[in-house]
């Protein structure tokens, strides 16, 4: 490898590389690099989209804008605003991972290291420097591009790897221990470095820029895609509106694991909102949300002691349902401090509202009455009871129960076992069962194994606490029955 680097090699550079300066300005690095972040967001969007729509373009500039560290230089934007533009496309598929920058980011390639790989190479090590690291192509692809095997290729990428190395070195930064991934992220980054001399977006459709950007990877990255229609010219302009877009207010709502069964209550309440992790939603306050949150609460469902949130402006935004910039880490900072149950910057939640009275006494006398009227034996006629008014359909899938039902109708819905029996729903009014619309006319509750007691009727079930003390779901029926003869019931195990 080394006779090989050898025959690669000219003169060793000198110690010391000239650093690129940085204007100075007071309006940050996104619009002081304005056209660098452009080109290098573009870029990584045009990699894996087939179409890049005007849309994610702005969201992903504003995105890459707001991941910044405030001074940044030129290489550094380009290098934060690439990452941002993966993790954006990373959100896109649903993945929410960490903000993980790369540990040699503070590492910032000069634009002579790339001078001195293309001054050294052969043609063949310049097409796996250029298209390898630059542009990402794989070896497997490269191999019949360049009309050679892939044998040549692998041996190509080791001497290229060992170049930059040994370049790097004689300025002082050492890579020995480095494993093969992390010099190839190195590599890449010299691949792409740029100086700071490039013309001016008017200037790139010039036969001057335009052999610039023969040399200029950055240029050359902007003219490809003004070609392929990704970029205009105006594009590479800073706007007049501010760079970054101003904070938005967001709130992060975190549910305990005891009360994910209720994330699909909780979404339906909060539409717009985005599921960011198994158990966190964020979503854009609106005096709606604020009703519909208390409205489940008071319902307990979940019971407040289940959730905790906070809001708070932060530097990013919701939009396109995905949740962009740094918003999520900093609303995960505040919320990590709060216990269960709490809030911050915002009214607490209710408590769930009491049941009604128990009506367990005025049971046992009416049990008394109807068994001496039976014992009476015909000393006095009933009338036949009404029949039900609604009917009432259920089915079981793998998390819970589906039913549907008349719009008009009160529902209760109890979970029962041998050893404990829970009230899962009741209506006050009929309109209290939205908050479990499927959206296709049907309802739906999460419920473990136990047996489903599912009642429509056209008043209010009012003796919540005689369903609680039932061994069965027949006892449950039964008491329902009896207090309300016009109720559709059904059980579903």
């Amino acid at each position: 490898m080394h006779s090989l680097l050898g025959s690669l090699m000219e003169p060793a550079l000198p110690r010391t590389l000239a650093t690129l300066s940085i204007p100075a300005s007071d309006h940050g690095p996104a619009r002081r690099h304005w056209a660098a972040l452009t080109v290098a967001v573009a870029w990584e969007l045009a990699k894996v989209l087939p179409k890049v729509r005007p849309q994610l373009f702005a969201m992903a500039r504003s995105h890459a804008a707001w991941r910044l560290p405030p001074s940044a230089g030129l290489a550094e934007t380009e290098a934060v605003a690439a990452a941002a533009t993966r993790e954006l496309l990373a959100r896109r598929a649903g993945r929410y991972p960490r903000w993980e920058l790369d540990v040699d980011l503070d590492l910032l390639p000069d634009p002579r290291w790339r001078q001195a790989v293309l001054d050294t190479v052969t043609p063949l090590h310049e097409a796996v420097f250029r298209l390898h690291y630059g542009d990402g192509v794989p070896l497997e692809e490269l191999a019949p591009h360049l009309k050679v095997d892939l044998s040549w290729l692998r041996p190509a990428r080791e001497a290229v790897r060992e170049l930059v190395r040994v370049i790097v070195a004689e300025d002082g930064v050492p890579t020995e221990g480095w494993d093969d991934a992390r010099v190839d992220r190195l590599v890449e980054r010299v691949s792409l470095a740029a100086g700071d001399r490039c013309p001016g977006p008017g200037g790139l459709a010039t036969e001057v820029g335009k052999a610039h950007g023969e040399s200029c990877p950055r240029c050359g990255r902007a003219l490809r895609l003004i070609r392929e229609g990704v970029l205009a010219p105006g594009d590479l302009y800073a706007p007049d509106s501010p760079v970054p877009p101003p904070n938005q207010t967001l709130i992060l709502l975190q549910l305990h694991p005891e009360g994910r069964k209720h994330t699909r209550a909780l979404r339906e309440a909060l539409p717009g909102s985005v599921k960011v992790g198994d158990d966190q939603l964020v979503y854009v306050p609106s005096e709606a949300a604020d009703a519909a949150l208390r409205e489940l609460a008071e319902a307990g469902t979940p019971h407040r002691s289940l959730l905790r949130m906070v809001r708070a402006p932060v530097p990013g935004a919701v939009t396109e349902g995905l949740v962009i910039g740094g918003a999520l880490e900093s609303l995960r900072g505040l919320l990590q401090i709060l216990p269960w149950g709490e809030v911050g910057g915002m009214q607490p939640l209710p408590e769930p509202l009491p049941p009604p009275p128990s009506a367990a006494r005025w049971w046992a006398v009416a049990a008394l009455l109807t068994s001496l009227a039976a014992g009476a034996g015909g000393l006095a006629i009933s009338a036949a009871e009404p029949g039900p008014r609604f009917s009432v359909t259920a089915t079981r899938d793998a998390e819970g129960v589906r039913w549907d039902t008349d719009d008009d109708a009160f529902v209760d819905v109890v979970a029962v076992s041998a050893d404990r029996a829970e009230v899962l729903f009741h209506s006050r009014s009929p309109a209290d069962k939205a908050v479990l619309a499927t959206g296709d006319g049907a309802y739906r509750v999460d419920v473990d194994a136990r047996a489903v007691v599912i009642v429509a009727s056209s008043t209010e079930f009012q003796d919540s606490a005689l369903l609680l003390a039932a061994p069965s779901a027949e006892a449950a029926r039964d008491s329902i029955r009896a207090r309300l003869p016009e109720a559709a019931i059904t059980i579903v195990r």
